[in-house]
């Protein structure tokens, strides 16, 4: 039994759904980009420049994206992943241009922080960007003014990125932006469902090109549309199947954990969880561990590169932070599986 990693995609479970994102988004005005990346810089292109707020614990991806444009200041995030108002406060003031929200692993920020925000955009006139990556089933937009997710954190597409408003976004000048052509992701989607099947043996083939995909991403410096193919698959998952599956493969793992003392990073709540966070002391250990058994886990994030390796706050949730696979491929028999790996390595540790 294999978990985490990747999204694998069996074609012949492929079925038409009227309850898909398009569905989901149909009120707002949307760009359809590869990556949320690439909504980012495509967002980029209407901001105003100048000073820009960005949470302390965030991929560098993102800080990339606003590096050359904005100067950059960062206020705390607490280990609970809500934001520290007493730092907000002292950083928001009339020359910042843009403030970056973002919710963490599906839960929202509090309603003070949210409601502060709105004040403080009355009064002084800042573009709101709401990362919704993480909190996108859980609620659409809170404040912001734009929206940008990124897709392939939910869905088995080799590309999909989403900037999204209730304003008009015709400003936006993306005729000159062309659809990312079909990529090796796809098939090696395909290849990864073959393998868990298994009907072929080619778990270092489809890894490997996974690895090569994510790096050509990384090197990318052009901007694309999502591609047709990507576009077409999102036709065939139901928003509500994957969010019922997600929330109850949660509440399954989340008893083990709380039964086995490891903390866990979501407080209770109505949210749609992207994964399962949990801190966990030597957790490089625990993640070799759970690789050694077939279940592989993203940490989101490390530092390097971000340029806040000296921010406390974010090295301490940076070392012990790692997200547990609990996605809609997973049935009660993949969570008992992942539960008892839990068990055994907190009785033997």
């Amino acid at each position: 039994m294999e978990l985490g990693s990747n999204f694998e995609l069996n074609v012949s479970n492929l079925c038409y759904t009227k309850d898909n994102i398009f569905r989901y988004l149909d009120s707002y005005f949307t760009v359809f980009t590869d990556s949320g990346r690439s909504a980012s810089i495509v967002l980029n292109m209407i901001i105003k420049p100048g000073i820009i707020l960005l949470p302390s614990y965030i991929c560098e991806s993102v800080i990339n994206v606003y590096r050359d444009k904005f100067s950059l200041i960062f206020y705390n995030i607490r280990k609970d992943f809500s934001v520290d108002m007493k730092d907000f406060e002292g950083k928001i003031h009339e020359n910042v241009t843009a403030v970056y929200v973002m919710h963490y692993f599906g839960q929202l920020q509090d309603q003070e922080f949210l409601f502060y925000l709105q004040r403080k955009k009355e009064q002084y006139g800042f573009t709101i960007i709401e990362d919704t990556t993480h909190s996108f089933f859980t609620k659409r937009n809170t404040v912001g003014d734009y929206c940008i997710c990124s897709l392939r954190k939910w869905f088995p597409v080799m590309d999909g990125g989403i900037l999204y408003s209730e304003k008009s976004l015709k400003n936006i000048p993306t005729e000159d932006i062309f659809a990312k052509e079909p990529s090796a992701g796809l098939a090696a989607m395909i290849l990864k469902s073959l393998h868990i099947q298994g009907k072929v043996d080619c778990k270092e083939l489809y890894r490997k090109m996974f690895t090569e995909e994510e790096a050509k991403l990384d090197r990318q410096k052009d901007v694309y549309k999502m591609s047709e193919i990507s576009k077409a698959l999102l036709n065939y998952f139901s928003v509500s199947e994957m969010v019922e599956k997600r929330k109850r493969n949660y509440k399954e793992l989340e008893k083990v954990l709380l039964e086995s003392k490891i903390e866990v990073v979501l407080k209770q709540g109505e949210y749609v969880p992207l994964s399962c966070p949990i801190y966990i002391e030597q957790r490089d250990g625990f993640r070799q561990y759970l690789a050694e058994h077939q279940v592989y886990c993203a940490v989101h994030w490390p530092l390097a590169g971000t340029g806040l390796e000296g921010n406390k706050g974010a090295k301490d949730i940076s070392e012990h932070i790692i997200s547990l696979p609990i996605d809609q491929r997973y049935g009660r028999e993949h969570i008992q599986y992942l539960g008892k790996l839990i068990k055994d390595y907190v009785r033997n540790r």
